[in-house]
């Protein structure tokens, strides 16, 4: 049976549904090329925001044209509107329709040897939430860069976030588990790992004896070190209040973490921050990204913004505009409010017009756009270390340590053309393409 697996939302998402691919084709199914070809479709889901559960009924109902014997759904919208999608499923008349937890995905197979014997709508989702479940990739298909997952859940509670009650609260997986995995990718070539997680920071909290992520960093760093050779270590994420003295001890001594830091903002208003439960004020963000900003002038700094959230007004509003101006902050994803079931935020009243978010997010959009080509600017003519990811009609891209998007061009780069996936080389930035940056091979 040919399969063809389709992820939406995280990196985490990303890691998970390699692992489903590798362990499919490991079982004897065959990787389809594309979507029409899936005989057995997976949808690896996501519920963050209310555009991410609008496409996966699109594309629910887009795979049900191409006639596949059975779909399965899995990940965070599978356990938030598993009654709404089942609805959506025999509607479409999909013959084998299956919703799957959290864990339960990683044995997918199992449901599969019974197949027929499986009514058309077969939901299990019992997941249980008290443990990271441990698997290792042989290889992150089809990636240059590795993703390693060192944890998963959320024990923050945000008002706003769906997250800790789609995929629990935060469990790590053990130190030795995750150098064994970047061993793994190390050994087939990758040069560069991005540590990623549903909560990054909260990594080690539940281990006994209780661990801080920078235990974990500096051990890696020792792992990275036996290599001999220019790698990178890149985060995913980490909150605001995770960059303590320990945290920028380490970032001084690195040397392989790459000057590139998201850290959520999601406003700059002490007011709506608090209904928010984010646990830091406006001054406490703006004092750490300055002393990493001291560390690294060079570094990407980018944040999640979530504008429209029930009782922003203007002031507040313009409090987030106010601090992202005056910040290191060089990209940012900008998102709009939508209310996520059963979370406080839902039951929140000052709902702010749509109309009125959408222009605040088309503001903030274009601030993002000003800022990044400043950053841009300041980085042209500089010498940096980029990871090569894909070869293009005219040359090839790749990712700088400070996350610029690099471009390679195979005529202007002939006498010196060194292309190779997942390695590390060095190149120099001359002019501003849009939001990337044509780049010289050295």
């Amino acid at each position: 049976m040919k399969f063809f697996v389709k992820t939406l939302g995280c990196k985490v998402n990303q890691v998970e549904s390699a692992y489903i691919l590798e362990r499919l084709k490991e079982k004897g199914f065959l990787p389809a090329e594309n979507e029409k070809e899936g005989e057995l479709f997976i949808i690896n889901s996501c519920a963050v925001t209310e555009r991410a559960f609008k496409d996966v009924k699109k594309i629910l109902k887009g795979i049900a044209n191409y006639k596949p014997q059975a779909v399965i759904l899995t990940g965070c919208a599978a356990s938030v509107y598993a009654d709404e999608l089942k609805n959506l499923a025999s509607s479409l008349k999909i013959p084998h329709f299956l919703i799957l937890g959290q864990n339960e995905k990683f044995e997918l197979e199992k449901f599969l040897e019974n197949l027929e014997n499986l009514p058309v709508i077969y939901e299990k989702i019992n997941s249980d939430l008290t443990l990271c479940y441990p698997f290792l990739l042989k290889e992150f298909h089809g990636h240059s860069r590795a993703f390693v997952k060192i944890q998963d859940g959320c024990s923050s509670f945000c008002s706003y976030c769906i997250v800790p009650y789609t995929r629990g609260p935060s469990r790590s997986l053990p130190e030795e588990h995750i150098l064994k995995q970047i061993g793994l990718y190390l050994s087939q070539g990758y040069e560069e790992i991005v540590l990623t997680g549903i909560h990054l920071g909260m990594w080690g909290e539940d281990l006994k004896p209780k661990r801080k992520l920078t235990d974990l960093l500096f051990k890696i760093e020792e792992e990275l070190k036996k290599w001999e050779k220019p790698l990178h270590l890149r985060l995913s994420s980490l909150e605001v209040n995770e960059i303590d003295e320990d945290f920028l001890s380490f970032a001084r001594e690195s040397q392989f973490l790459c000057p590139h830091f998201h850290i959520p903002l999601q406003s700059g208003s002490d007011t709506i921050l608090k209904k928010m439960n984010r646990r830091y004020t406006r001054e406490e963000y703006l004092e750490k990204l300055n002393q990493l900003f001291k560390l690294f002038p060079q570094a990407t700094f980018g944040a999640d913004v979530l504008v429209g959230f029930p009782g922003e007004g203007e002031k507040e509003f313009l409090e987030t505009c106010e601090i992202i101006e005056k910040s290191p902050l060089n990209w940012l994803h900008v998102f709009p409010f939508s209310p996520r079931p059963n979370t406080p935020a839902e039951k929140m009243k000052e709902r702010v017009p749509k109309e009125k978010i959408k222009k605040r997010v088309s503001y903030l959009r274009s601030l993002h756009s000003q800022k990044r080509k400043d950053f841009l600017s300041k980085n042209l003519g500089s010498t940096r270390t980029a990871v090569f990811e894909r070869v293009t009609k005219s040359g090839f891209t790749g990712l700088t340590d400070n996350y610029i998007t690099v471009l390679i061009d195979f005529k202007e780069n002939s006498n010196k053309l060194n292309f190779s996936a997942k390695k590390i080389g060095k190149v120099k930035l001359k002019e501003i393409l849009n939001e990337s940056i044509k780049a010289e091979l050295l």
